[in-house]
This record gives C-alpha cells, structure tokens and sequence, in this order.
C-alpha cells in the first residue's frame, strides 16, 4: 500500500503562516523565495497554492489546532485564577477587605452578581397620566385629612 500523498516542507510552511493569520500573499513570500516575483504572480500562485486541497486540509487542521490549543490555555488560565482567588478569600492573613475582593471576584466569576440593569418603558397618553395622577393626589388628599 504506497504512502498517502503529503505537502512539501514549503507548502507546509505556507499552510502554517496562513493558520497563523497570514494573507495567502504573504504566506507564499514567506515560505517560498518569491522576491524576484511580481504582485501578480505571487497573488495567483498563493491562491492556486489555498485551493490544492491537500494544503487546505493542512491549513483547516493548524487552525483547528490552534483553536484547540487557545481553548485550553483560556481554561487553564481561568482555573488558575479561580484557584488563587479561593486561596486569597480563606488565607485569615489575609486582610479582611481582601478577602472580600476575592469572594466578590469568585462570585462574579460564577454569575452570581447581575451587572445590568433592566429598565422597562411604558408608553401612556397623557390623559392615561392624569388620570393617575388626580388619582395619586386624591388619595394622598385623604389620607392626610384622616
């Protein structure tokens, strides 16, 4: 069974500088030595190069690797400060203000705190609110008489 066909060193190279953000132009002047090229040429060769589809999957699968890899680091870095703010709210050295901080950071973390505020419009006529408020005035009437 012969080997599955593979992309050459330089098509990796361009493959990984495009997973890495790179334009495709870009890419291809960084991995191939395409300083005697002009725009144009270097423009068609990168695109026909991200269409060949074995460099496409190349590129799909650093992509997904970084991602992956992103991911991982957010999570590990997110545990990392969770791990020290709960160190830092039971450390009775700790100052009690800091220890509070720290429980306000692990509540926050945790959704516990809403941080918005929901304001809700009411569209009334005017006759509707003065209607409501000879209403309020009359019953404020009565009940200082009383």
């Amino acid at each position: 069974m012969p080997n599955p066909p593979t992309i050459t060193p330089k098509q990796s190279a361009f493959a990984g500088f495009v997973a890495k953000g790179h334009s495709y132009a870009e890419a291809y002047r960084k991995a191939y030595d395409a300083s005697k090229m002009s725009k144009q040429v270097v423009w068609n060769n990168s695109s026909k190069l991200a269409k060949n589809p074995r460099v496409k999957e190349a590129i799909e699968g650093l992509k997904a690797d970084t991602k992956v890899v992103r991911q991982a680091h957010e999570k590990l870095n997110n545990d990392w400060i969770i791990q020290k703010l709960r160190a830092e709210a039971v450390d009775d050295t700790n100052s009690p203000s800091n220890r509070i901080r720290a429980l306000e950071l692990l509540g926050k973390a945790g959704g516990l705190f809403e941080e918005s505020t929901h304001v809700t419009f009411e569209n009334k006529s005017s006759d509707d609110l003065e209607k409501e408020l000879m209403d309020k005035l009359a019953m404020w009437s009565s009940a200082s008489k009383a």
